[in-house]
């Protein structure tokens, strides 16, 4: 049943008063829907900013499990002569908020200065296709049934002779591994996949009890049966439904409280369902001829005939390839990208996955070598694993009406994106040598972020504002990826020389591209002629190619920069004037740039700030840092909006560099990602805090501290008070404490910082880590770091290191350690020949040094002492963290690749193995001993520190300006809460509300509820002031229930051992609830 409420909140009565009335409807436990004018202002809804009102209806939603679906970018549903506004809410319970569908306001006369608002509540399930292999499991039977088969086709292998035999080879081969899949594997429904189910035998039975009886109770009406008959058949029939009901909400209840308990991994299931990542908004909202009674295949037909619209003129694509060589894969190519290969993938249209094709490479390692290099001598991508099987998801915030509001996403055979893979290992490295890509691209390119990108532009900004008047324009390119135009790219690898290897394999990659939608009903297919395979491996690299043109555009004044296809320019100019004309010029010029790649800038959606310059506003007379007039910039003779702030990759720059826009619109993020809890944080037996708080940081504080490595280094006094507010919203749902809970005191009772601290820290490991800035070294103690490396162009014999075991003929058995002791470290080699130890190397490192450095750097060693001494040897160590170190790919350690290129040196001379520790091996207790030994008399040696040290110099950082900032604030609450708790801590978390309402003086009490006129006397019955002491200490109503109060000065203790005292905090929580039941009273009876 769908609860809907009807609202209007008068814009001058007070709001909590208000928001308590409707508070005593449960919304927990219900479907409910609220429409009307609340006359609240907040950026979450469309005003430009927040007041008081709109901030407690934040917290209200938050608290409440109600979402909004509300689209600003629609417009102001108020409009009267004087004013504009955003009154008008939809709000929605979050468990049924996707239902909500096709919002929006009707531009037409409503007799109001409100505009009619609509909008659809659909419950429509588009069926997906049946099933995916549980590759996980039963792959040994998966790689047995494949031995029998594979002698044949190696044999098969070795006598194709041409391109197209490959591809039939490949289409076969897969059909294979396809059966053996089928044969040996088991296979799981999608859609019961993952879900949370509450049915059992009970409930079904009780059903169909009811229904039997319905069935007797409506033949008995029918038949005119005698009254007594049909009313003993209704009763039976209301007591079982009743019965039926009483245990279907028991049942259901009773497995989300199990589920919850029992599903308490860190990102698990529940994880994924708190946050949505169980289901994608797949389901299709286009309305074709605004035919009602359209089916599935008739709005799936329209959205890939809108995406994949058939060849038009200028899109053949004439080349004709002619056989280039190429330098052949060897098998470390192959060991780095199997083993990059990442198992939750989806699988193309053969269902196979990257599982099924590890067991298959591990099966014959030298076969799928020998195929990979077929496909590269031939320069042939396969036309069997061309075609991709597609399906649509709906942007955040667009009208499902709309095609253009959907994004296509292409499933690949995942055997194709292998080959991509390894096509890309080698594609990079010649783009490099050649340095073919701009140094202004930041998007797909290794060492390259968001955080730099924008860095730059802030860099730009305030190294050229001084003496000239500045725009920075955002562009954005109309469906950029989708209108990449084929004949125009190969024209570009014709200009740049790209070798014909690389020219044939792209050739084939595109050539006879098709795209499936397939669903449990039916199928459909289309053409490919232009554009990038979205989901693909190598279009990013083809993209930034098809667009580098346009950043050949950058001579030192006019500035563009691409993320991707988002593109960023600044302009400047001397005068507003000469500004102005500057950015039409170079607008221009960027459009033919575009025009010429057969691309168009979307006007609508390009927007310019201005910065005035700094002499010029020394010489205006209030030192405005806004120009008299906003300049006129066009595109295609249309004007683009000059704004005072825009959006560029996720982050608001404003025309001040004042970051304060983004940080107010952190308010609508962490309201969303709030309610997302909303489901397990209401009872008692809810997912453990602890859990809860892990996800807060490793989910929710990431995404509202994304960019603050660009504008978390200086925030003013009422940025931090914004950002205590944002954060608020979720302590308060962790707590579930009193709304006026002091912020600072919640951040304290639940250990997690304030925002702006870390905020500040991230900025600072930014400056410290990537931009190896000197300002913060004082943090560091001047200490030498490690870094990050490019390593895409290392080849791959030296990425990825994996010396045999053990190498016959060894003239020694070298064993390693690593030891940390006190804040000490150090490393030992022991070196033995004939079971004799004939030499050891002791060293001495830092204190920031880490035993996985000690580890590492004392393989090093002894693999550098073979070569100097050309011995074969076999190194022993005990850290298989070193080990898998070496073997991966994606180490970008300076370090870490320093010791693979000696390891590469030392190439047939040492075979490197685990060993365990503690076991007795007197090689390896020889060399823990030497290793301790070590870190008091060994030879110094110096190591840059690791990005670990930084990690902790930077916490220690937080929790001491933290502890700095909370001495500071002398409130009332923060007195009383800091006579119990001395010091912060971020490993702290206060479990139970009734601690909560004890600390914070807020809760049940007189005197609390007095001091926000709730009731009209903060005394107790017994005539003393009830707070939250005098009930657990002092007052005769709760005397059987009082804990001993402590002295002063032993408060803290106390409290530390109340924490873990479960029979003192039972009584506390009796006495709390005769203090409850007294304010009941007080409250009904006025307060007297």
């Amino acid at each position: 049943m769908l609860n809907v409420f009807n609202c209007y909140f008068p814009p001058h009565d007070d709001i909590d008063e208000l928001l308590n009335e409707l508070s005593d409807f449960n919304f927990h436990n219900s479907f409910n829907l609220l429409v009307g004018d609340f006359n609240c202002k907040s950026r979450s809804w469309g005003y430009d900013s927040d007041n008081d009102r709109g901030r407690k209806m934040s917290e209200f939603m938050a608290s409440n499990n109600l979402s909004l679906a509300n689209i600003p970018e629609y417009g102001p549903s108020f409009i009267s002569p004087i004013n504009v506004g955003f009154p008008d809410l939809t709000l929605i319970s979050t468990t049924i908020f996707n239902y909500i569908k096709n919002w929006g306001i009707l531009d037409m006369e409503s007799h109001s200065d409100h505009k009619y608002i609509y909008f659809n509540i659909v419950i429509e399930d588009l069926p997906e296709a049946d099933f995916f292999f549980k590759s996980k499991y039963g792959q040994k039977k998966f790689t047995n049934y494949l031995k029998k088969h594979f002698k044949i086709w190696k044999l098969k292998l070795k006598k194709i002779t041409n391109s197209l035999y490959l591809n039939t080879f490949i289409q076969d081969f897969v059909e294979v591994v396809k059966t053996a899949a089928f044969k040996t594997l088991k296979k799981k429904p999608k859609k019961s996949a993952h879900k949370f189910s509450f049915w059992n035998e009970d409930l079904r039975k009780s059903r169909n009890k009811v229904s039997k009886l319905f069935k007797i109770y409506m033949h008995n009406k029918a038949t005119n049966s005698n009254v007594d008959t049909v009313q003993r058949s209704g009763c039976d029939y209301r007591k079982a439904r009743a019965e039926y009901k009483k245990l279907l909400l028991f049942t259901k209840r009773k497995a989300w409280e199990v589920y919850c308990l029992n599903y308490n991994e860190r990102f698990g299931n529940l994880f994924k369902l708190i946050f949505n990542k169980l289901k994608s908004n797949s389901s299709i909202g286009v309305n074709p001829n605004n035919n009602p009674n359209n089916s599935i295949q008739d709005k799936i037909a329209f959205i890939m005939d809108s995406f994949f619209p058939g060849q038009s003129p200028g899109e053949e694509l004439n080349y004709s390839p002619i056989l280039g060589p190429i330098d052949p894969l060897v098998l470390p190519d192959l060991e780095i990208v199997f083993n990059g290969l990442k198992g939750g993938k989806a699988p193309g249209l053969d269902r196979i996955d990257y599982r099924m094709w590890r067991a298959v490479y591990d099966l014959d390692k030298i076969f799928m070598l020998d195929l990979c290099n077929l496909c590269f001598y031939f320069n042939y991508f396969p036309k069997c694993l061309r075609n991709a099987r597609i399906f649509f998801l709906l942007k955040s915030g667009k009208d499902p009406g709309l095609c253009a509001s959907y994004r296509p996403v292409c499933l690949l055979p995942t055997l194709g994106k292998i080959v991509e893979r390894l096509f890309l290992l080698k594609f990079n490295r010649w783009l490099d040598q050649n340095n073919i890509i701009h140094d202004n691209q930041y998007g797909f390119l290794e060492g390259r972020s968001c955080d730099l990108a924008i860095s730059k532009i802030v860099e730009t900004i305030k190294n050229r504002i001084s003496n000239e008047h500045l725009a920075l324009v955002s562009l954005d390119i109309k469906s950029a990826f989708d209108n990449m135009n084929w004949p125009v790219l190969f024209n570009l690898f014709s200009d740049l020389n790209v070798p014909l290897f690389y020219v044939n394999f792209i050739y084939y990659y595109l050539k006879d591209r098709q795209v499936f939608y397939v669903n449990e009903i039916f199928e459909t297919s289309r053409h490919c002629y232009r554009g990038c395979p979205q989901g693909s491996v190598i279009a990013p690299i083809i993209w930034n190619i098809y667009i580098n043109n346009v950043l050949k555009l950058n001579d030192g004044e006019l500035y563009v920069q691409a993320f991707a296809d988002d593109l960023a320019l600044i302009i400047g100019g001397r005068t507003a004037r000469v500004l102005e004309a500057n950015t039409n010029l170079a607008l221009a010029s960027i459009a033919r740039s575009l025009d010429s790649l057969k691309l168009d800038l979307s006007v609508q959606k390009c927007q310019a700030v201005v910065y005035r310059s700094v002499a010029s506003q020394k010489l205006s007379k209030r030192n405005s840092t806004v120009l008299n007039r906003k300049p006129t910039f066009k595109i295609y003779n249309t004007s683009i909006r000059v704004t005072d702030s825009l959006t560029i990759l996720g982050i608001i720059i404003d025309n001040k560099l004042t970051w304060s826009e983004h940080i107010n619109s952190l308010h609508d993020r962490m309201l969303v990602l709030t309610s997302n809890f909303n489901r397990i944080l209401k009872t008692e037996w809810s997912v453990n805090k602890d859990l809860i708080k892990t996800w807060y940081l490793t989910t929710i504080e990431k995404a509202l501290l994304y960019g603050a490595s660009v504008w978390g280094g200086a925030l003013t006094k009422n940025q931090i008070t914004r950002l205590h507010s944002i954060q608020r919203i979720f302590l308060l749902k962790l707590t579930r404490g009193y709304r006026t809970t002091s912020t600072n005191v919640l951040n304290v009772l639940t250990g997690l910082p304030p925002l702006h601290i870390t905020a500040e820290s991230e900025y600072i490991k930014f400056q410290v880590w990537v931009r190896r800035s000197n300002q913060y070294n004082n943090i560091i103690d001047n200490v030498q770091l490690d870094s990050n490396i490019l390593i895409k162009n290392i080849p791959s014999e030296v990425k990825y290191i994996a010396p045999p075991p053990l190498i016959p003929d060894a003239v020694c058995e070298v064993y390693t350690d690593g030891s940390r002791m006190e804040e000490k470290t150090g490393f030992a080699v022991c070196i033995l020949q004939n079971n004799q130890n004939i030499q050891n190397y002791l060293y001495k490192l830092k204190s920031y040094n880490s035993v996985f450095q000690a580890e590492l750097t004392a393989i090093r060693y002894a693999a550098n002492w073979a070569v100097s001494n050309n011995y074969k040897i076999n190194i022993h160590t005990d850290s298989l963290s070193s080990i898998m170190a070496l073997k991966s790919a994606g180490s970008k350690s300076k370090l870490v690749n320093s010791v693979k290129n000696d390891l590469h040196l030392a190439n047939g001379l040492v075979g490197l193995s685990w060993v365990k520790a503690h076991v007795g091996i007197e090689g390896n207790e020889l060399a823990d001993q030497c290793a301790k030994q070590a870190i008091t008399s060994g030879e110094e040696l110096d190591i840059p520190a690791p990005r670990s040290y930084l990690n902790r110099k930077l916490k220690t950082y937080i929790l001491n300006t933290w502890n700095t900032y909370w001495s500071t604030y002398d409130s009332a609450s923060g007195v009383r809460v800091r006579s119990f708790i001395k010091a912060v801590g971020p490993k702290f978390l206060i479990h139970n509300k009734i601690l909560i309402y004890f600390l914070s003086g807020h809760g049940p009490f007189p005197q609390y509820l007095h001091r926000f006129k709730r009731i009209g006397s903060p005394l107790c019955a017994c005539g003393l002031v009830g707070d939250a002491d005098h009930y657990t200490f002092d007052c005769s109503l709760t005397k059987e229930f009082h804990l001993v109060k402590p002295a002063d000065e032993h408060k803290a203790f106390w409290f530390r051992n109340l924490m873990s005292n479960s029979q003192a905090i039972g009584k506390m929580t009796q006495a709390f609830r005769i203090s409850n039941e007294l304010c009941d009273s007080l409250t009904r009876d006025g307060g007297n």
